[in-house]
């Protein structure tokens, strides 16, 4: 199920997102905040290589836009992802370009990071986020109802198990990899288990970014406990 480009029509059409996303320096401003995180115009700046000034203009054109939204802390001004349809119109853009190959010398080692395993948002993708899903699946841990993902019996136990409760479990929903072409958990089920994932210090990021890693406790635990093969982990 490929993610559509659902997104206010309001605010702009197709032609106008994108304009929005089509230059470089505003390209990497949003894949930097694909991590879900708020992030200062200097901060941003400095990532997409431009100055303070040229990263303001290219910040109020995407709040204009709809794409990004402000957060103002104290005397600072943050800035991140207006909302999840933004970020899956991203990721769904991405698909344009193909699959990334199997990593070579070629790559940098931050695009081979980010095939691997990296946050889509707020929940996880890459080879790991797709193995992820294929376990959850295979364990029968997951249902599907009307399109959508949800925790199975099994699944609540198993989730519970391992410390996580709410009071209403959300739904997921399946979402298109655009580096493996095949899909990770996604939705807000997606995002809760994923973040359970960090609180137990399972998967933690590499630097500031979205790419992740799989910790020594979460390699041993995801590999009992899910049967995750070991070339993801």
């Amino acid at each position: 199920m490929t993610p559509e480009l659902v997104l206010p029509a309001s605010r702009f059409d197709v032609a106008s997102f994108g304009e929005l996303v089509s230059d470089t320096s505003r390209a990497t401003m949003l894949l930097a905040l694909m991590d879900g995180s708020a992030r200062p115009a200097t901060e941003l700046a400095n990532m997409a290589g431009v100055t303070p000034q040229t990263a303001s203009f290219h910040l109020q054109r995407l709040v204009a836009g709809g794409l990004v939204r402000v957060e103002p802390i104290g005397r600072h001004r943050y800035f991140r992802l207006a909302n999840d349809q933004v970020a899956e119109a991203l990721e769904a853009v991405a698909l344009l370009h193909g699959p990334l190959r199997t990593p070579t010398a070629s790559q940098s080692p931050t695009r081979q990071a980010l095939a691997h395993a990296r946050t889509c948002y707020n929940h996880l993708a890459g080879q790991l986020g797709v193995a992820w899903l294929a376990s959850l699946e295979n364990a029968r841990f997951l249902r599907v109802r009307e399109g959508a993902l949800s925790l199975s019996r099994r699944g609540i136990a198993w989730a519970e198990g391992v410390g996580l409760s709410t009071e209403r479990w959300p739904g997921g929903k399946p979402c298109l990899d655009w580096t493996e072409r095949r899909h990770h958990l996604g939705g807000p089920l997606g995002a809760l288990l994923t973040a359970h994932l960090f609180a137990l210090k399972w998967i933690a990021r590499r630097g500031d970014g979205r790419a992740v890693r799989v910790t020594a406790v979460g390699q041993r635990e995801l590999s009992q406990q899910l049967q995750l093969p070991e070339s993801v982990l």
